[in-house]
């Protein structure tokens, strides 16, 4: 028996698609992991399916823009899709760099499996936003004091011409462009490592950059006050931003 009533039970998880010329790209990526997210969450008949065929319909027609899917529970799963025809991100960004901060806490205490679910409740990402509205992200920070992941993204430095992201199991949700990143990365022969990093490594840090499926890769120009590197971006988060962009990886 179901211990939360159905009425109460919003419990589900979300991908969101980037569309491009009325095609929903890396759109098997996105759904493998949603699968992953409903499995752990316990939210096993749904439709591969139609989720595909529903994604592809809402994408057709879209210049440039983003498709966002919900499985929900309520008893019975439900789908739900809205689409946008636009991203969400000023092109002087990627040029200039984002400001960014960090704070303790906000993650998903115990098992860190809870943490790679893009699950459709996160309170935890809502009030974390709002500690950050003088910054353009907020950086959360484990129990260890090592950094996790944004609250819409995922992380990356390079130091010592090394490219460095958070890695997985620690509790964080692993992203479909990140993968894309590290991919393109080792294409490109630039020495990847997925280890915990402190803001200790973030501060000093050559080049530092965002990811997201929308935002792909938006330079980082400062941390909590540290300015970083001296050019922005630099020199590895350009090949990675052109690589990115011509479809490599």
């Amino acid at each position: 028996m179901n211990p939360i009533p159905s009425s109460f039970d919003a419990s589900g998880a979300f991908e969101t698609c980037r569309v491009r010329k009325g095609r929903p790209l890396q759109l098997e990526e996105h759904l493998r992991r949603l699968g992953a997210s409903l499995k752990t969450a316990g939210i096993f008949s749904w439709d591969a399916r139609e989720v595909r065929t529903r994604i592809r319909a809402a994408a057709r027609g879209m210049k440039e823009g983003y498709v966002r899917v919900a499985v929900r529970r309520y008893g019975t799963p439900r789908i739900l899709v809205h689409s946008q025809p636009a991203l969400p991100y000023d092109r002087r960004l990627y040029s200039q760099g984002v400001s960014i901060r960090t704070a303790p806490g906000f993650g998903v205490g115990g098992d860190p499996s809870w943490g790679r679910i893009k699950a459709s409740e996160r309170l935890s990402s809502v009030l974390a936003r709002a500690e950050c509205s003088d910054a353009f992200e907020l950086l959360r920070t484990g129990r260890d004091g090592t950094l996790t992941e944004g609250t819409i993204s995922n992380l990356f430095i390079v130091s010592d011409g090394q490219l460095m992201t958070t890695p997985g199991w620690v509790g964080v949700l692993h992203g479909v462009t990140q993968d894309r990143i590290l991919r393109s990365a080792r294409r490109l022969k630039i020495p990847v490592r997925t280890v915990p990093l402190t803001r200790h490594e973030l501060f000093n840090a050559e080049e530092a950059f965002l990811t997201n499926v929308l935002m792909g890769i938006l330079p980082v120009r400062e941390a909590d006050g540290r300015r970083i590197g001296s050019n922005v971006p630099g020199p590895v988060t350009r090949r990675l931003m052109r690589s990115l962009t011509e479809g490599v990886g």
